[in-house]
């Protein structure tokens, strides 16, 4: 900048220097001077601008850059959670079917094994029942046969005695009429033997 009271300034009257009058070649070159230290100082500025808003920018680029990278790993990543726990999924679901199956068919063997044990315990009922209803007919009718002995030994013993008894009464009668005779000998005539034989 131009000094106050500067050498080479035209002085007005009263000491001032004259508005409007022309700079000389020294005044001219400092005014030049100033002016490019102005710029200078303004393009540093700009410059510092640039180069902060280019440096902000190159950052969020950067910026950018990692979360787009980010969002593709997490993409990723949410796909290879997603395909495994598809997998696992498809797999316990296999595991669980198979199980299920597996299960299905131990209960329908249990069933058919039940329904067999059913099945023989009910012809071993049956098979007990008839040998059992054929024991009681042969108890039956060992006690009728029984019965029917008793009944036939009842009558032949009666038989017996009956006839023993008219024997008996015959030959009491015929003792009766011979006294005297043989007692031994009339015994020979019924056949029954000496006595004490």
């Amino acid at each position: 900048m131009p000094k106050k009271g500067g050498k080479g300034k035209p002085k007005a009257k009263g000491g001032a220097s004259e508005e409007g009058a022309e700079l000389t070649a020294e005044e001219r070159e400092q005014k030049a001077k100033l002016r490019i230290e102005a710029l200078e100082r303004e393009l540093v500025q700009r410059t510092d601008v640039m180069n902060r808003a280019l440096q902000a920018h190159n950052e969020m680029r950067q910026k950018q850059k990692e979360l787009l990278q980010d969002f593709e790993n997490e993409k990723n990543n949410t796909f290879a959670i997603t395909a495994d726990m598809t997998r696992q999924y498809k797999s316990m679901q296999e595991e669980l079917l198979r199980r299920i199956n597996t299960l299905e068919n131990s209960i329908q063997e249990l069933k058919d094994q039940l329904e067999l044990a059913r099945q023989a315990n009910e012809d071993l009922r049956k098979q007990k029942d008839q040998e059992l209803a054929l024991k009681d007919a042969q108890i039956a009718d060992l006690k009728q046969k029984m019965e029917d002995m008793a009944i036939e030994f009842g009558d032949m013993l009666k038989e017996t005695l009956d006839k023993m008894s008219e024997k008996i009464e015959a030959t009491s009668n015929e003792w009766d009429h011979d006294a005297g005779g043989d007692v031994q000998k009339k015994l020979e005539e019924f056949n029954i033997g000496p006595i004490g034989m």
